[in-house]
């Protein structure tokens, strides 16, 4: 049952993603690294994923109004656009993280090294964490032309907060899946795994939404 349900959503996200990827062949993202998040959106937002990019990433008049490439200020509005776009570099980064740990995780496993479920938690969120502060330093980098340490420091202080609480949402319902779906197994040739990992991608999006939202709305993380 599970596996009939957790199928059609996994292939109508990749083929989510395929779409969004074939678009910016011919429309790319004057944000160059948001060209690699849109289509991670897709991943975990099945069909969704691709009327967000259509609505708020391809169309340049809509960049342009939700000051994509503006510098970090006070903003008087926050609008929830502005707020999905960032909160979307939080989750390519959450999503990329846990993917890559597998591998890492499979590897230990092979070499007898069975690590626990938290320390398979700080992997992914090392890598997550990581992977955000290289995504974010992109985007300040290519948007306000400041020096690499600053735009360091300033990713460090714009994706610390929201990515943290990010990977607490997906760390609650992963603990809850693994307890009462997946019988205590960290199985990636399991399709249930992947469904599991798809429904946490879009809870952490909502744990991380209000915590976006503060940092935007006194200008210390604006859109991306």
């Amino acid at each position: 049952m599970l596996n009939q349900l957790a199928l059609p959503f996994l292939v109508v996200g990749g083929c989510t993603a395929l779409m969004i990827m074939k678009d910016l062949f011919r429309h790319p993202h004057p944000v160059a690294v948001m060209n690699i998040v849109w289509p991670l959106t897709g991943l975990y937002m099945p069909f969704f994923g691709w009327l967000a990019w259509w609505y708020l990433g391809r169309q340049p008049s809509r960049q342009a109004k939700l000051a994509l490439l503006a510098p970090a200020g006070p903003q008087r509005y926050t609008s929830w656009q502005t707020i999905f776009i960032s909160t979307s570099l939080s989750a390519a980064a959450c999503i990329m993280g846990d993917v890559l740990s597998l591998p890492l995780i499979t590897l230990l496993n092979h070499f007898a090294i069975n690590p626990q479920l938290g320390l398979q938690a700080l992997i992914s969120l090392a890598l997550a964490f990581l992977l955000g502060l290289f995504f974010q330093f992109l985007a300040i980098r290519q948007r306000e032309r400041c020096s690499f340490g600053r735009a360091l420091l300033l990713a460090f202080k714009t994706e610390t907060f929201p990515l943290l609480i990010y990977q607490s949402g997906i760390f609650i319902f992963m603990a809850l899946a693994l307890k009462y779906v997946l019988n205590q197994q960290i199985n990636p040739l399991r399709v249930p795994f992947w469904f599991m990992l798809q429904l946490a991608m879009m809870i952490g999006f909502i744990f991380s939404w209000p915590a976006n939202h503060f940092l935007i709305k006194r200008g210390l993380n604006p859109a991306v």
